[in-house]
């Protein structure tokens, strides 16, 4: 499935907002949670590879 701008934003703002790195399963319950974004293992291993791209892309955006 396609990384979205929703997906990488919960993503960027999860890690930046709490104060420990969650793990992945926590990071997938969070962006559920809290902003309605479905993550899976693929997209944050995909982010995480790609951040530097992805990170260009998003502040492009904004």
């Amino acid at each position: 499935m396609a990384i979205t701008g929703n997906k990488f934003e919960a993503f960027y703002k999860i890690g930046k907002i709490k104060s420990r790195k969650p793990g992945d399963q926590e990071l997938i319950k969070i962006a559920l949670e809290e902003y309605d974004v479905n993550l899976t293992l693929k997209d944050i291993e995909i982010m995480r590879k790609e951040y530097t791209r992805y990170i260009i892309f998003y502040k492009y955006l904004l």
